[in-house]
C-alpha cells in the first residue's frame, strides 16, 4: 500500500488539465486514478440496510406492509358480511379491499416508526458536531505517492491545478485504478499553509 493523494474537481475538464500536469511533472499514467464520486447516498449500498441516507425503519417496511394487509383484509371481510343485507354481496369484497389498504398503511408506518417519536420521523440521530462530514461529489484525480516528495509534489500539483477538498489516504492504484477506494469513508483532508 502506498500514499494516495487525491483532489477533487467540480469540472472534468479541471480534473483533465490536472492529469496532464501530474503527467508533465514526471508521474506515471499508471499513478494516477480519476473517477466520479456520487453523492452520498447514490454510491452501490443505495437501497440497502447500509446506505447511511436511508431511514433506519424502513427496511423492514414491506413485512409490515404485508401482515398489515392480512390483517386489515380479514377484518374487513367480516365488517363486510356484517353489513351484507345493507351493501349487498359486494360489501364484503369492497371491505376486505379497503380493510386491506388501510391495514397495509398502518403496518408500513408501525414498522417504520420509532415507538417513541411521531410517524414518519426518522429513527436515526442527526451527525454529531465532530464527525467529519461526508466526501462531496465531483471528478477526484488520484495519486499513488510513493515517497514524501512525491507526496509534496502531488499536494503542489492539485492546489495549483484548484483542488478543492485535497486528501491523504492509504491504497493501491494498480493500472489506473484506485482499487480499495472507499466512497464512504470520511476523507482526511489535506491542510495547505497559505
Amino acid at each position: 500500500m502506498n500514499t494516495i493523494i487525491a483532489g477533487r474537481f467540480d469540472e472534468q475538464a479541471r480534473a483533465e488539465q490536472a492529469m496532464t500536469a501530474f503527467e508533465v511533472t514526471g508521474f506515471q499514467r499508471d499513478q494516477i486514478a480519476t473517477f466520479f464520486v456520487n453523492p452520498a447516498g447514490q454510491h452501490d449500498l443505495h437501497g440497502t440496510a447500509q446506505d447511511p441516507e436511508a431511514s433506519a425503519g424502513a427496511h423492514h417496511a414491506g413485512a409490515g406492509a404485508a401482515a398489515g394487509a392480512a390483517t386489515g383484509a380479514g377484518v374487513g371481510t367480516v365488517v363486510g358480511l356484517a353489513t351484507m343485507p345493507v351493501l349487498g354481496p359486494g360489501g364484503a369484497l369492497a371491505g376486505a379491499a379497503i380493510g386491506a389498504y388501510v391495514g397495509s398503511l398502518a403496518g408500513a408506518l408501525k414498522q417504520m416508526g420509532d415507538p417513541g417519536s411521531p410517524v414518519g420521523e426518522c429513527a436515526h440521530s442527526e451527525r454529531s458536531r465532530d464527525e467529519v462530514p461526508p466526501r462531496k461529489p465531483g471528478m477526484l484525480v488520484a495519486i499513488g505517492a510513493a515517497s514524501s516528495s512525491e507526496e509534496a509534489g502531488a499536494i503542489t500539483v492539485l492546489h495549483a491545478q484548484g483542488a478543492a477538498d485535497i486528501e491523504r489516504a492509504q491504497g493501491s492504484i494498480i493500472q489506473s485504478q484506485w482499487t480499495n477506494f472507499d466512497p464512504l469513508g470520511a476523507p482526511a483532508l489535506v491542510r495547505i499553509a497559505v
